[in-house]
């Protein structure tokens, strides 16, 4: 990798460790790993979210709808709940920096479009 290109990187990740959204999730992960129960309730849903979005007949209505009442009750628990959605944030974070890095770069990919849609 390039020199300039690493240093750019390693910047970009000392921006997200310090940002607002990540040291949230950093609190909400210590106060979820306070509580091995909790921590392992967390776990399965976020197991079973992850199979579910990444399921390749498409994800089921019902389905998506028993994760859905999962997730509210678990947001009913204060500390599965900030964690949840501090992971949520780093999430979406991560995604927009994605999105924005795709967005620079023309990789000519017109003739893929089919199978990359």
């Amino acid at each position: 990798m390039d020199t300039g290109i690493r240093r750019s990187v390693d910047e970009l990740l000392r921006s997200l460790r310090s940002s607002s959204e990540y040291r949230a999730f950093e609190i909400a992960r210590r106060r979820l790993d306070a509580d091995p129960g909790k921590r392992k309730r967390a776990d399965e849903f976020r197991r079973k979210n992850f199979l579910l979005q990444n399921s390749e007949d498409g994800a089921h209505a019902e389905a998506q709808e028993k994760m859905f009442l999962e997730r509210e009750e678990l947001h009913r628990d204060p500390v599965i709940g900030a964690y949840l959605d501090a992971e949520l944030a780093v999430c979406r974070l991560l995604r927009q920096i994605n999105i924005r890095l795709m967005d620079s770069v023309d990789l000519d990919l017109d003739s893929m479009e089919d199978i990359l849609s």
